[in-house]
């Protein structure tokens, strides 16, 4: 892993080129002075009574404001304290950050009676060397938002302690032990130098803004769930992209991707969802770096159900482009591109007679070295394409549906014609063809040609 470390750098070093600014700037709500009219008048006898001082009236804000200036804080309003170390807010409200703060994060804790609490990033920049830079500890509902337009960065640790992920660790730059909403039209650099960039112990949803991290261990984790619904997302990390663990809790564990734009290279997994991974729309694109020895390495994983309805999704991984440990996959919509070594697709224990992969929509294009479709129990095609070359003859037919299953060996770079059909790519070299289209039916005969050869296939 340790061989890995200089791309991890490099990553950070552009990260923070691009973004971790020296922001600041004047706060929002600036107190301003005015002059009463009875002080008007008094000023109009100069020669024979003193001049009478002009009176400022502050105005009140409806939020408070805290001002970082390195190692000094400044705070107008209620709810915050500055404790030295820590600006600690203790009451339901919402407090905007602004300015860099240089070792002194960012606390929240309403108490044993939790309360909701909104923090708005306006051009901040949090680091705590040796914690998270935010750390919500006990707050009903926490929501973090990105002021339209701003430019934020929250760090934990130091550039020169990013090393493979440790296990003991906990914890992560954006840290909440509560629900926790990101939001807003603005941008957001994280680094997790010391674990994990942003993290969860209950559910985590993204809703918006601009969001890129950096992470020793995960780049995202809810441990109940996590939800993206919009924004853009960029994950660099040793360990997982996104990742939910609570696999004991009923209705928890899983991952849902509803929209955004999301593009993460990483030496872990992906995402990995205890329990379910559902993908409803959206774009993503996964690398994974791994080699699947130390650290699992796959694309998409989820242990009960993977579920795709729509998006558009490009998995180039060194294991299993999609990976549902006891259930089942199911694909009805959506454009699905999967480069893999290994299986493109599998589902299931080995000997379980578990483990079901049923394709009744969408596009799917898969390379992989093994099969493209594994399933330890039935491997059904009702609906949608598929293009797919795989590296194993063993690769099964569907039990149900109709579908083109070809044995024809070829090289990388070859592309495969189908007669009247259109043509597959080989992106690795192949040994057998899996194609399936409406246009297909059953009993009908096609003819497969690659450089080598022609091979006559029935559909079954």
């Amino acid at each position: 892993m340790k061989k890995l470390l200089p791309l991890l750098l490099v990553l950070g070093l552009l990260l923070s080129a691009c973004g971790a600014g020296n922001g600041g700037g004047q706060a929002a709500g600036e107190p301003a002075a005015q002059t009463t009219a009875e002080e008007s008048s008094a000023r109009t006898n100069t020669e024979t009574e003193p001049e009478t001082e002009t009176k400022t009236e502050t105005e009140p804000l409806d939020h408070t404001v805290i001002t970082f200036n390195g190692t000094e804080v400044e705070i107008r309003g209620g709810g915050a304290r500055d404790e030295g170390g820590t600006v600690a807010i203790s009451a339901a409200g919402t407090y905007e950050i602004t300015g860099v703060s240089s070792g002194k994060a960012l606390v929240v804790n309403t108490g044993d009676d939790p309360m909701d609490v909104t923090v708005i990033l306006n051009n901040a920049h949090i680091t705590c060397p040796n914690g998270p830079a935010i750390h919500v500890r006990q707050a009903k509902h926490f929501r973090l938002r990105l002021a339209e337009g701003s430019e934020n960065s929250l760090t934990s640790g130091t550039e020169d302690m990013l090393q493979a992920p440790n296990p003991e660790a906990s914890g992560a730059a954006l840290y909440s032990e509560d629900d926790m909403d990101i939001e807003g039209e603005g941008s957001l650099k994280v680094y997790g130098y010391l674990n994990n960039a942003i993290g969860c112990k209950n559910d985590l949803d993204i809703n918006s803004g601009s969001i890129a991290v950096l992470a020793a261990n995960n780049g995202v984790r809810g441990n109940d769930s996590v939800q993206i619904k919009g924004g853009a997302l960029s994950v660099s990390a040793l360990g997982d992209g996104i990742k939910s663990s609570n696999e004991e809790k009923e209705g928890k564990g899983f991952v849902e991707i509803l929209d955004g734009s999301i593009v993460m290279e990483v030496w872990g997994d992906g995402i990995q969802a205890a329990t379910e991974l559902r993908i409803e729309g959206g774009s993503l694109t996964v690398t994974t770096k791994g080699d699947g020895v130390e650290n699992s390495s796959k694309a998409l994983k989820a242990e009960t159900l993977i579920r795709i309805s729509g998006g558009s999704l490009s998995l180039n991984t060194q294991e299993d482009g999609v990976r549902c440990g006891t259930g089942n996959v199911e694909i009805s919509g959506g454009s699905l591109d999967i480069l893999s070594p290994a299986d493109g697709i599998s589902a299931g224990q080995k000997s379980s007679g578990q483990g079901d992969i049923l394709v009744s929509g969408g596009e799917l294009t898969i390379s992989a070295g093994k099969q493209a479709m594994k399933a330890r129990g039935s491997f059904a095609v009702t609906g949608g394409s598929i293009r797919a070359l795989c590296g194993s003859e063993k690769q099964d037919a569907p039990t149900e549906g109709v579908c083109l299953r070809c044995l024809i060996a070829g090289s990388q770079g070859d592309a495969v014609q189908l007669s009247g059909l259109g043509s597959v790519e080989a992106r690795q070299n192949y040994k057998c063809l899996l194609f399936a289209s409406p246009e297909l039916s059953s009993g009908q005969t096609v003819t497969v040609t690659n450089r080598i050869g022609s091979v006559e296939a029935e559909v079954k």
